[in-house]
């Protein structure tokens, strides 16, 4: 399993994650991460952008 992390779209934050999530692959995280914000999968992909974690980058908006 890999991680995932959820990124706002278009914004200078986007070095951060706001959330991470382990999953098989980048479309189950797209869809747990809708389903959290209680998105269409299109509107969720209108806000925000899903990528896959590295261990070298794993600071969130939260951590810094």
């Amino acid at each position: 399993m890999a991680k995932f992390g959820m990124y706002t779209k278009g914004t200078s934050e986007s070095t951060n994650h706001i959330n991470v999530v382990e999953m098989t692959d980048k479309a189950q995280a797209e869809a747990y991460f809708a389903g959290v914000k209680r998105l269409t999968l299109e509107q969720f992909r209108n806000l925000f952008v899903v990528r896959e974690v590295n261990a070298t980058n794993s600071k969130n908006l939260l951590l810094g």
